[in-house]
């Protein structure tokens, strides 16, 4: 089964007489820990072709450019 994608939020404490601010921060996802969340989502789902591979990633992590993708497939052949 896929890990489950932990954000961190940061909200700043609102001040006496001002409002929360509604802006959240997300910390962005390093390359390594989201490469290894493609690699277990390719090895649960079990493409049967590249193409369906690249699919699935595409569909799993918009986000993602290609070259993450595609380090991926390339990881998880090896």
């Amino acid at each position: 089964m896929l890990q489950s994608a932990s954000v961190t939020v940061k909200i700043p404490a609102p001040g006496p007489l001002r409002e929360a601010d509604p802006r959240i921060a997300y910390v962005r996802r390093e390359a390594a820990t989201a490469a290894q969340l493609m690699s277990q989502h390719l090895d649960l789902a079990r493409p049967g072709s590249d193409a369906e591979a690249l699919r699935l990633l595409r569909q799993a992590f918009p986000s993602a450019p290609l070259a993450a993708r595609v380090e991926a497939m390339k990881a998880r052949a090896r």
